[in-house]
């Protein structure tokens, strides 16, 4: 019997796009390229999901390697750009109806500190009873033991979950620790919810 709904958070509860993220910066189409390639595509960016620096740290670095007129929106960029994300208020919704319904809600997703407490301390962590976050743990999907360290810290049964994420990698992950598994875009949530509840 379904009882745990679990949900990465980007492309599945947001929509993580670095362009529509930096469209909030007032930049040039030439400021935008450079940003987006200094941060978003930085192997320093995949680091911080890992735990292996912070945002902080990371900051100096991107700051390093650009132009002085854009150190100040680097900084800007690297503490504000969580706020400037789409959240999908179809799926909140659904989370709702979920709880209602008696479900549990977990989130498990790579990602840094600084998103990961910008939805927790939000109204949005509100929709779930527990977090497990790759910054945190020090390990990322589909490295199955961030699966069961979420499976054992909340005392869930594989087989009463549902993980639901945008990657396959990911969702074939759960499905071989005996975790049901649905790879979601936003454009399959009447699936998803077909799926839980019938």
């Amino acid at each position: 019997m379904l009882k745990n709904i679990i949900f990465d958070f980007g492309n599945v509860i947001m929509n993580y796009n670095p362009d529509e993220i930096l469209y909030h910066y007032q930049l040039t189409s030439e400021e935008h390229g450079l940003l987006r390639k200094t941060i978003f595509e930085s192997k320093e960016w995949s680091e911080i999901d890992a735990g292996k620096i912070d945002e902080k740290e990371a900051t100096k670095i991107f700051i390093s390697r650009v132009p002085v007129e854009l150190q100040k929106k680097v900084k800007q960029i690297m503490t504000t750009w969580p706020e400037n994300v789409d959240f999908y208020e179809p799926v909140f919704r659904f989370m709702d109806q979920l709880r209602k319904q008696g479900y549990h809600i977990y989130a498990l997703s790579n990602t840094g500190m600084r998103f990961a407490n910008f939805v927790k301390n939000s109204s949005m962590g509100d929709y779930f009873d527990g977090f497990v976050f790759s910054a945190q743990e020090k390990m990322m999907k589909p490295d199955k033991q961030i699966y069961q360290c979420l499976l054992k810290r909340y005392d869930l049964k594989p087989e009463e979950c549902l993980f639901v994420d945008d990657l396959e990698n990911n969702t074939k992950a759960a499905s071989e620790l005996g975790i049901q598994a649905f790879t979601f875009k936003i454009d399959r949530l009447d699936e998803l919810k077909k799926k839980i509840l019938g």
